[in-house]
């Protein structure tokens, strides 16, 4: 009888003992279930934010090329300012070594074209500046002359005209190391916007081994960093 007690009693006991373990067993997998989703959690938000820095690193990248867009357009306004005021120094130097006041007739040309330039007549300053470099090739102002018909084109996103008007200045002005840095520049430009990348890249490269000081060097740096991240994309 007290052996039967006892085999009653241990078989409660190892019931019980099993019952605590499947609580404990049911409890643990509860807890592994909310560490899962807590996990869950955390991943969805880790990558929430990291499209949140993808989205913010693009926005940067093109404020960049915006500012980038705004430097070079301040630059070509400034660049036109200066030879502006070149271009009128060289007419009253010449007046003044002929002793009067009147101005010749090829300074007259110039001035009639760059006054059509300076008011957005581009066709007709374009023609102009022509009419000038055809009577005028070697006056002083036919360097100047070459370049602006490059920005009449320019100026009228006509890019393989422009290209071509440029390398001109170069070609027969090399000696205006000035306005060969500014060509070159444009013809970069040029070459950008005609998708033709590895010649503006090899222009860009041109100008910043020979002119490593100038502020175009600059800007031809920028602009290849942002070819550069472009293809990183």
């Amino acid at each position: 009888m007290k052996r039967y007690k006892f085999i009653t009693a241990y078989f409660i006991f190892i019931m019980a003992f099993a019952a605590g373990c499947v609580t404990l067993n049911s409890n643990a997998i509860t807890d592994l279930k909310s560490e899962v989703s807590q996990l869950q959690i955390q991943d969805k938000e880790f990558r929430e934010n990291q499209a949140d820095l993808y989205t913010k690193v693009d926005s940067t990248c093109a404020m960049l090329d915006v500012l980038s867009a705004s430097l070079q357009d301040l630059q070509d306004k400034i660049f036109v300012l200066s030879q502006a005021i070149y271009d009128l120094k060289i007419v009253t130097d010449k007046k003044s070594k002929n002793g009067d006041q009147s101005v010749l007739p090829s300074s007259v040309v110039y001035q009639n074209a760059y006054g059509d330039y300076l008011m957005g007549k581009f066709g007709l300053a374009y023609s102009g500046f022509q009419s000038f470099t055809d009577k005028y090739s070697n006056a002083e102002l036919a360097p100047q002359a070459q370049f602006y018909m490059g920005e009449c084109f320019y100026s009228m996103s006509m890019w393989d005209k422009a290209l071509e008007e440029y390398k001109k200045v170069e070609q027969y002005y090399k000696k205006r190391s000035d306005l060969v840095l500014s060509a070159r520049l444009k013809i970069a430009l040029c070459c950008q916007k005609l998708d033709k990348n590895e010649e503006a890249i090899s222009m860009f490269l041109s100008i910043i081994k020979d002119f490593p000081q100038s502020p175009e060097s600059l800007t031809a740096k920028e602009n290849i960093e942002i070819y550069n991240n472009a293809q990183k994309r």
